[in-house]
């Protein structure tokens, strides 16, 4: 099972470190407990993977709904699929909210420009709006702008369980990991 972990952490790494192709595991589906009581679920783009500290990163916009949510509940679910390769990540885990300013200014100076660009947006996501074009930013800004660096919010979830399902042809597969005191204690499971 060591070697799943192993597999598992970096189609994660490889994930996070995506260039122009992109992993199948680069954008995840993330669920978490609505303000309403219901859940909610919508794609983020896995920014970090570390396996040494059980982590994985995603950036977001600070208006969104979900900072709300996981300010309130902690608790997050992500789920990767490689379709091609029939296989499924699912984490579970507890997402935390990055405070440290000169952190988050070095992420944000790492990230590529257009990626920056949903920061500028001059309303929070979800907001309604006449057009799409009354949604986006007036100006691009440059490289070096910190223009939407007040609305760019950084979580680090803290992975506590991993799920791993194989759906190739050689037969499904199922494992569950539960990262516990003796460290990740794993086990087969029907899938």
């Amino acid at each position: 099972m060591t070697d799943l972990c192993d597999r598992i952490w970096t189609l994660l790494e490889e994930g996070a470190g995506a260039g122009r192709e992109r992993s199948p595991f680069t954008m995840l589906q993330a669920a978490t407990l609505g303000l309403d009581g219901a859940p909610k679920v919508r794609t983020v783009v896995l920014r970090g993977a570390d396996r040494q500290a059980r982590t994985l990163m995603f950036h977001t916009d600070a208006r969104a709904a979900k900072v709300a949510e996981l300010a309130r509940d902690a608790r997050i679910a992500l789920v990767g699929c490689d379709l091609a390769n029939g296989l499924q990540i699912r984490v579970e885990g507890t997402a935390t909210r990055r405070t440290d300013t000169a952190g988050r200014l070095a992420i944000w100076r790492a990230s590529r420009p257009r990626t920056l660009v949903l920061y500028r947006a001059p309303l929070p996501p979800g907001t309604p709006v006449a057009t799409p074009a009354d949604a986006q930013p007036c100006a691009a800004g440059n490289d070096a702008s910190l223009d939407g660096f007040e609305h760019f919010a950084v979580f680090d979830v803290h992975v506590a369980a991993l799920d791993w399902l194989d759906l190739s042809r050689d037969g499904h597969q199922r494992a569950r990991l539960v990262f516990g005191a003796n460290g990740w204690q794993a086990g087969w499971i029907a899938p």
